[in-house]
């Protein structure tokens, strides 16, 4: 934001050069530039947020240079005999009325002058103007933009007689715009508004968007010889929406976003009253419109109490100091004791905490002069966050099998909801989406990864993803949020030879949980896998397993995902598969105390074993078979392979693990061991190849 150096001097009366003023305001504002425009200085101050309510002027930077370079700082225009000299008998009420309707005007302050003159500006206008970024256009459009430049606090001129053309007697309403309602702004360009759109308008049509811009209906031209004078207050939020749905930003809407002070839309008017008077003539009618939506509460006076001032800063400040301070910020000192100081705050900020002033006070002495001071308090050791351990290392190791860490939206769309089988009344819906394309919280990470997956086949043929984040359901009444770790393997392309490589992504998932079991610690008499019997995992998989905790339940499952769920995603021809589990209880199993297992003396013996087995039949059914075969020296069995050609029998395939505790087992002694298990095979269909 641009301001004119020689007018802050001439306000202020200082001595410093341009760049001491640059640096100054560099270290203790904003960051400041200094220019040159025509042989004169400019400061360019970007501005922060939180100070555009009240350095968004030339007053503003004033009373800031005046806190930090020790100055007094005090400006009064006296406007009052210049508006009582102009003033005509005619009563503004007889000629002028104001009715708000929406609440997003807080505030409508109006003046009306008659036998006004249009012309050019004078010359030391046009300048500041020019130097700010303005353009001029006549003396009293001209008027308004300084005042605003000045104070902060935008302004607007109408032309009176273009008003209510079937009324002698003037009336300005602040309404809602209608739908589909239309307004020709001063940029010569139409707009189409809405219900969100706050208007100034007359009895027959819109006249500008408030806080934005002025319309071309009352426009002020030559030929304007009656005027009506706007200082209004708006609410910051609303001026902000409707900056953007019009894609309409200006001086006053960047200015009204920050919530002016009510109180500087009056102090402006009257400078802009005594302004027009002196630049254009006229007799200004009598009396002033001052309407209210809602009058909020008044300004309260704040106690700053002088231990805290040594207690927050760490040193000691002298109450003298303290006073001058906060009087040249523009504070009001009602009262000051050996406890406390009470202060009023300044016209252009809003204080509510004796916190925020003590803050104040120690930026203006300069926080770079506060000597460095040892903390007074020991430093405790930060506690250990396992959780926060756990899925760091979980993220680690991943990536080290080169898996790719998404992070998603936690929605899925109203049409998403629907692939979740019957169990719609599982899904949490929010109250109010933004669109249907975020109806639902996700149930389960799946719909993400598939959507993740569409989009990078563009790029990739093989897609590896992980993700660590929360899924939401309905569960007995109540809703649930779980966090999980899941993960998804994807390969683009179609069925070749009769290979569907689905199968060999569903055994690298396994190995990877199986992997991931072993890499933290968890042994294998701690969990179970089985075949899936989970209801999430049921409606996303076509086969699948589940991971059991101890026999107790069910903590997450994995499988390849069911066809018509891919074909949502026009990703029918590819092969995908899926792992979700529940975090919190993995990270359980990861926590409980392991027994000491020593490492084995003798050496295992592996042998395979390979059958045709009825299609019916479980693998888990049989797992559990060999395992109760009474081998005594059996002590892992593992499924490595499982082909189904067409018909009602399946070819499956095992290692099997033999060892015993005392000595090295000859080939008869397992010889014996297998004849067993083939003996419950046989028993149950299977032929053996």
């Amino acid at each position: 934001m641009k301001f004119s150096f020689e007018w802050l001097k001439s306000i202020l009366k200082f001595n410093f050069s341009p760049q001491e003023i640059g640096e100054i305001l560099t270290m203790n504002l904003a960051e400041t530039e200094v220019k040159k425009n025509n042989g004169r200085w400019i400061l360019d101050i970007d501005l922060l947020p939180d100070r555009i309510g009240d350095a968004a002027s030339h007053l503003g930077i004033s009373q800031e240079i005046a806190a930090l370079t020790g100055r007094k700082f005090s400006y009064q225009l006296p406007v009052n005999s210049k508006i009582k000299k102009a003033e005509s008998r005619e009563k503004i009420e007889n000629y002028f009325s104001v009715e708000i309707k929406s609440k997003n005007c807080h505030r409508y302050l109006s003046r009306v002058i008659f036998g006004v003159k249009v012309k050019e500006s004078p010359k030391w206008l046009k300048e500041r103007l020019i130097d700010c970024g303005l353009r001029p256009i006549n003396n009293l459009v001209d008027a308004s933009n300084y005042v605003m430049l000045l104070t902060g606090q935008p302004l607007h001129i109408f032309d009176f007689d273009k008003l209510d053309k079937d009324f002698s007697k003037k009336k300005i309403i602040i309404r809602q715009a209608k739908n589909n309602e239309k307004i020709h702004l001063l940029d010569d360009k139409e707009y189409a508004l809405n219900e969100e759109i706050t208007l100034i308008a007359d009895r027959d049509d819109p006249l500008a968007v408030a806080g934005i811009k002025g319309g071309k209906k009352a426009e002020v031209d030559d030929k304007t010889t009656r005027i009506i004078l706007e200082s209004a207050n708006f609410q910051g939020t609303a001026i902000r929406k409707a900056s953007r749905l019009l894609s309409l930003k200006t001086d006053a809407s960047y200015r009204f976003e920050y919530n002016l002070d009510p109180e500087l839309a009056s102090f402006s008017l009257e400078i802009l009253s005594a302004m027009i008077i002196e630049l254009s003539g006229g007799k200004i009618l009598k009396g002033k419109i001052d309407a209210w939506s809602e009058k909020p509460e008044k300004k309260l006076p704040l106690l700053i109490e002088w231990f805290k001032i040594e207690k927050f800063l760490g040193i000691p400040v002298k109450k003298q100091e303290v006073i001058k301070t906060l009087t040249n910020l523009g504070f009001k000192i009602l009262k000051t004791t050996h406890q406390y100081l009470l202060v009023f705050p300044p016209l252009l900020r809003n204080f509510t905490f004796q916190e925020e002033v003590i803050g104040e006070i120690g930026r203006v002495k300069g926080f770079n002069n506060l000597p460095a001071l040892p903390l007074k308090q020991e430093i405790l050791v930060p506690q250990k966050n396992e959780n926060w351990e756990f899925k760091f290392q979980l993220r680690e190791w991943l990536k080290g099998l080169s898996l790719e860490e998404v992070y998603n939206y936690s929605f899925i769309s109203k049409k998403e909801g629907f692939l979740w089988l019957d169990k719609q009344k599982t899904l949490i819906s929010l109250e109010n989406p933004v669109s249907d394309n975020f109806y639902y919280l996700r149930p389960s990470s799946l719909f993400n990864f598939l959507k993740n997956v569409k989009d990078n086949f563009r790029f990739e043929e093989t897609i590896r993803l992980f993700e660590i984040g929360k899924i939401y359901y309905w569960d007995n009444g109540k809703p649930q949020e779980k966090e999980v770790f899941s993960l998804v393997l994807a390969k683009k392309g179609k069925i070749k030879n009769g290979k569907d490589e689905s199968k060999e992504l569903f055994y690298e998932i396994k190995g990877i949980v199986e992997s991931l079991l072993e890499n933290f610690g968890i042994n294998k008499e701690d969990y179970s896998l089985k075949a899936l019997n989970d209801w999430r995992g049921e409606d996303l998989l076509e086969n699948g397993i589940e991971l059991i905790k101890k026999n107790e339940f069910s903590i997450g499952f994995l499988g390849v995902i069911k066809r018509k769920i891919l074909k949502f995603y026009d990703l029918e021809n590819d092969f995908v598969v899926f792992l979700e589990i529940e975090l919190p209880s993995l990270l359980q199993l990861v926590r409980e105390e392991k027994d000491f297992t020593p490492l084995p003396l003798y050496p295992a013996t592996v042998r395979d074993i390979s059958f045709y087995i009825d299609k019916n039949v479980l693998i888990d059914e049989i797992l559990s078979l060999i395992q109760k075969s009474g081998a005594n020296f059996l002590e892992d069995v593992d499924l490595f392979d499982i082909y189904e050609p067409e018909g009602e029998e399946k070819s499956l395939s095992f290692h099997l693990v033999f060892r015993s505790p005392e000595k090295t087992l000859t080939s008869e002694e397992v010889d014996q061991e297998m004849k067993k298990i083939y003996a419950v095979l046989k028993n149950i269909g299977a032929k053996l190849r």
